[in-house]
Parts: structure tokens; C-alpha cells; sequence
């Protein structure tokens, strides 16, 4: 767990803090994930600007979203004429922030142009998330306008009309900051966030040709936006989800009006206290169709599910801050005669943040690499895209919870302190489980992968060629143990429908596999070319020794009086130990042997 700058002398009064430290050269899993996941000529091209981020992120970047947490925004609505204006008012310090991650490493840009930082072509995405990784580490609110306005020019890319690309993508991806336009999504109303079909926004044709828009948007993230993509109803559609629409909606009409939606209030949030957050009333908003018309809530999900991956990377973000503050601050300060990082219980406790953030970052690098695979043409891939993403936002932002309180508890008293960066790092994991769906509507969505899409299949092949690279032998019985729950969880999965029942591929299995056959007697199974026979020898249960590669042991065969004979099996396997053979007969409706 040492970090790659000296340690210090450990005192009983030293109170060690992060700031001067470049957060990327401490990270030596950061520069790991990125060696193994970029290649080796993205990496060298990538690591001078992954020190350049790390050293900002760990001084200048750290003390203006210190000034900007401490000094939130405010709404002016009306000028000194009584007009109205909704003009959102920064502290110098987030201006200062978007500055940097807009213009000097063009964060929001780096997909859309080439030769963005140099780059020969377009910045992979794995380059991407690691500087954004970063900055979050010091400034959580403002990559949420980063992302949003990035995302948006996706889905005018994807989706927009020739006239809207025109008009937008060049300023939304643009690093001249004086020429920025921000993008968001504004998707929640007072309906709820979660019941997006239940929307009464509501889009009227006028006989000009032009939509119009009428209605409430309750929580508007980046609400001094230039654009928002939002949903609403077009008169006459159907109820529900089918009968939404995406429009694109600007602050601004073309002549430089101001377009017919105010912002009623600012919200006064538990964290990500930067960034302004505020509601949006639409009073006939001149808005502009984005793609299908009934297409408008899956066009949407596909924005919010490209939002979710940054969400979670924000929160590994965070999650390593909190380790980084944790370590420096145990091995830095003494008691009871040693440093605090010596004492075994406290080490223990920064050991398991250590396998969280670790974890966090690995799943987030994966998926950006996945992004990659994607955008170069991966059908395969977009699959597995789409189900990573869920699973990281919500396992990534609950983790972020837990790592930035016991973080907090590390440093003690002064982690409960305003002046140190623990209390802001607690206030800001906890809306990352919130953003882009609750955690039971983000587990829905993963269950809709799986039914619609199958993309579990896919899942289960790359943690399966994962496992088969292990060749540590203390880690293979944890390897083992996660067989074992993919195959508990993929016989579940049979279980909700015909629909998901395993299909033939022509990838090899990374799978143990079985071949299966019985009889009211015995019942035969090969395993490695190895053939095995039990016999009945009793109502219920079916024994003979059989050998394995592993060594000696017993099959025992059980199963309920009045079932048929469709087996099921598992094997469990441990280096250097006799393996246990256990295969238990399903019940009479299984469809096949599976193995268990």
C-alpha cells in the first residue's frame, strides 16, 4: 500500500495532508490499468498528460473546488428593468474549473475531433475516463456539464437532423471556452424520475411548423445550460414511455431571444454543491425533434446509460481521493508509538478500501475499453457495453458510500471537519447513486439487458476468459468461487424464460462442461475425457469413487423421490486438493442437464 512519494517522519501532532501531491504518479493501479488496457503506444502518448492532470488535480484543480464547494451558485431571475434574465451566478473558482476541463484538456472534446491534445485521430475513450478519473478525485459537480454536453453532441451525432449537427456539435465539442455551448439532459419531473412514462410535458405542432413546449422538468442538472435535451409528449401520442420524444431545446433562439422556459429556483443540495441544479418550467419553448418521434425515451436511455459509466467512474474517482487521504494521513501521523498505518485494525480497514477502489477502477477501465471495441464496429461488445454500464453505476456508487465514511473515520474528528476534504467527498458519493436511476430502476435495467438483448451472454465470456489467464495459485480457489456464482447466477437466469435459454456459439466455453447420460440405475457423466459411473444405492442417492484430475473422491448423486432423472452438476476444484464431484437431479420440467 506504499505510495511512490517519501514517507514522512510519523508524529504524534502531524495532521498530513494530500495537497502538492500529483494524484496520477501516486496511483501506481491507475498507471497499471492503463499500460495493460491502452497498448503500449497510447500509453506513452497518454502518460505525460495523466501527469500533467495529476499534478493540477492535486493542487490548483483541489483548492478552486474547495472555494467553489464553499460559494454554491445563485439564480438572478430578473435584471435591474424587472426583466427576466434566470441567469445562474458562478464563483470565480468554477469558472476557473470548467476552464480547465473544457478548454485546457478539452475533456468534453476528445471524442468528437481529432488532434484534441495532440492526439494523432480521435483520444480513445480509455484516455479519456483516465484523466477524467483524475480531475473527479478533486472536483465532483462539474463533470456532470463535462459529460452531459460530450453526451449530447453523441446523440446529435447518432440521432440529430443535418440542420441541428450544424448548429450544435461544433460548439458543444469545441475547446475555445469563449465559444463553448453547454449541453444537459433534462429528463425528471414531479411525476418522478423513475416513472419516466408518467411525464405531462407536453410538445404542441403550431401551424408555423415549429414545436413548442409546455411543462415542469423537477431536477435540472447544469441548469445555466445553453441546451438541454429533454423529453415531452407530442399532443395525441400514446401514454407511457412509446409516446415520448426527444427534443433538443435552446436557452437561445436564433435572433438571440431568450426562449420560453425560466428557471424557478436553484436547489439547495447535500453535495455536488458546485454545479447548479435547479427547476424548469417550459412556458412554449421553441424546440427542434431529435431523431424518431416515438423514439424519444430510447434515445434518451441510450444518453443516460453513456452517463452512467461516468457517474461511476466519478465515483472510483472519489473512492480513490478517500484512500489517497486515508494512507497519507496513517502513515504520516503516529500513536501508541508507531505510525497509524502499522496498527493491524486500522490496517485492515484502509486494506479493504484499497480491494474496493482497486476493484472500481478496473471495472471502470474495462468498460471504457469496451467503449473503444464498441466504437470500432464491436457488435459483440456494444452488448456487453450495455450491460457493464448498469452494473458499474450501481455496485461502483454504493461502494462509494461505504469507502468515503470509513475514510472519514480514518482521519477521525478532522475528517468530520469542512476544512479537510473527507465531509466533501461523503456528501458527494452519496448522489451518484441517486443520478441516472436508483439503484432498483438501474436493477431493472440490467434484468432488460438480460431479457431484450442477452447481453449477459457476452458478460459471462469475458469474465470467463478473465478467470482462464489466472495463474497465481493462491488465488485459484477464489477463482473457483466465482465459477460457481456465474453458474448458480446464469441457472437463474434460465429460470425467467424459454427466451434466455442457452444458445449454441462458436466461442469454446470457458466453462467446466459435463456430458451427461442416465439411467433408473446408474447414471454416466465424462469430464476432461475422463469417464465416470455411479450406481443407485438407495431411494434417494447414487454413490461411486470416481477420480479426477485433482486427485481422489466420491460423486454423490441426490434427488427427490418423484423426480425424473435430469442431472445437474458442479464440480469444485482446488489446487493441489482432491476435487468433490456434486450433482443433484433437477427437477422433472428442466429442459437440461445444466451444470451447476
Amino acid at each position: 500500500m506504499s505510495l511512490t512519494s517519501p514517507a514522512p517522519q510519523p508524529a504524534q501532532d502531524a495532521m498530513p495532508s494530500t495537497r502538492g501531491l500529483n494524484f496520477y504518479q501516486e496511483d501506481r493501479n491507475l498507471q497499471f490499468l492503463c499500460e495493460a488496457l491502452m497498448g503500449a503506444a497510447a500509453f506513452e502518448r497518454a502518460r505525460p498528460l495523466l501527469a500533467e492532470m495529476g499534478a493540477v488535480a492535486g493542487g490548483e484543480l483541489d483548492e478552486l473546488a474547495a472555494q467553489a464547494d464553499k460559494n454554491p451558485p445563485t439564480l438572478r431571475a430578473f435584471d435591474s428593468a424587472g426583466r427576466r434574465v434566470d441567469e445562474v451566478v458562478f464563483h470565480p473558482a468554477y469558472h476557473a474549473m470548467e476552464r480547465i476541463a473544457f478548454s485546457r484538456f478539452g475533456l468534453a472534446a476528445l471524442s468528437h475531433h481529432d488532434g484534441v491534445l495532440g492526439w494523432p485521430g480521435r483520444v480513445p475513450q480509455t484516455v479519456k475516463y483516465a484523466l477524467s478519473y483524475l480531475f473527479a478525485q478533486s472536483e465532483f459537480g462539474l463533470l456532470c456539464p463535462v459529460n452531459m454536453t460530450d453526451s449530447a453532441a453523441r446523440m446529435l451525432e447518432h440521432y440529430g437532423s443535418p440542420e441541428l449537427k450544424a448548429a450544435w456539435i461544433p460548439r458543444l465539442t469545441t475547446t475555445d471556452f469563449d465559444q463553448l455551448r453547454q449541453g444537459t439532459q433534462w429528463m425528471t419531473e414531479k411525476t418522478g424520475g423513475s416513472d419516466v412514462g408518467a411525464a405531462t410535458t407536453i410538445a404542441r405542432k403550431g401551424a408555423d411548423g415549429v414545436w413548442r413546449l409546455w411543462g415542469d422538468k423537477w431536477f435540472c442538472s447544469n441548469a445555466n445550460t445553453d441546451v438541454a435535451l429533454t423529453l415531452a409528449r407530442p399532443e395525441g401520442a400514446p401514454a407511457g414511455t412509446r409516446g415520448l420524444a426527444m427534443f433538443l431545446v435552446p436557452k437561445r433562439l436564433p435572433d438571440g431571444a431568450k426562449n420560453g422556459w425560466i428557471i424557478n429556483r436553484l436547489k439547495d443540495k447535500f453535495g455536488s454543491r458546485s454545479m447548479a441544479s435547479g427547476e424548469v418550467t417550459y412556458e412554449g419553448a421553441v424546440a427542434y425533434v431529435v431523431g424518431e418521434v416515438g423514439n424519444g425515451f430510447k434515445q434518451m436511455m441510450e444518453m443516460v446509460n453513456l452517463s452512467r459509466l461516468s457517474n461511476a467512474m466519478r465515483a472510483a474517482g472519489i473512492m480513490r481521493r478517500a484512500l489517497l487521504e486515508s494512507l497519507v494521513h496513517a502513515r504520516g501521523r503516529a500513536a501508541f508509538g508507531s505510525p497509524l498505518l502499522a496498527l493491524p485494525l486500522l490496517r485492515a480497514s484502509v486494506m479493504e478500501m484499497l480491494l474496493d477502489v482497486e476493484a472500481a477502477a478496473s471495472v471502470v477501465f474495462n468498460s471504457a475499453a469496451v467503449f473503444d471495441r464498441w466504437n470500432g464496429g464491436s457488435a459483440e461488445d456494444r452488448k456487453l457495453f450495455r450491460i457493464l454500464t448498469p452494473v458499474a453505476k450501481c455496485w461502483i456508487t454504493a461502494r462509494a458510500r461505504t469507502v468515503t465514511s470509513e475514510a472519514m473515520n480514518v482521519r477521525g474528528g478532522n475528517g468530520y471537519i469542512e476544512e479537510w476534504v473527507n465531509a466533501r467527498l461523503v456528501r458527494d458519493a452519496y448522489l451518484g447513486s441517486i443520478w441516472e436511476g436508483a439503484t432498483p430502476i438501474v436493477a431493472l435495467d440490467v434484468q432488460r439487458a438480460i431479457m431484450r438483448e442477452q447481453c449477459h451472454e457476452p458478460l459471462f465470456a469475458f469474465l470467463g476468459a478473465r478467470l482462464q489467464q489466472v495463474t497465481e495459485p493462491a488465488a485459484k480457489p477464489w477463482v473457483d468461487v466465482v465459477v460457481q456464482a456465474v453458474e448458480s447466477l446464469r441457472r437463474r437466469l434460465d429460470g425467467w424464460g424459454p427466451s434466455l435459454a442457452r444458445r449454441p456459439s462458436s466461442r469454446p466455453s470457458p466453462w467446466p462442461t459435463f456430458s451427461i447420460t442416465s439411467s433408473p440405475r446408474a447414471c454416466s457423466f465424462t469430464k476432461a475425457r475422463r469417464s465416470v459411473t455411479a450406481r443407485r444405492t438407495s431411494a434417494s442417492s447414487w454413490s461411486e469413487p470416481c477420480m479426477s484430475s485433482a486427485g481422489s473422491s466420491r460423486a454423490i448423486l441426490t434427488r427427490p423421490r418423484s423426480a425424473r432423472a435430469i442431472l445437474a452438476g458442479s464440480i469444485r476444484r482446488s489446487a493441489g486438493r482432491p476435487s468433490r464431484l456434486q450433482l443433484s437431479l433437477g427437477p422433472a420440467a428442466s429442459p437440461e442437464p445444466r451444470l451447476t
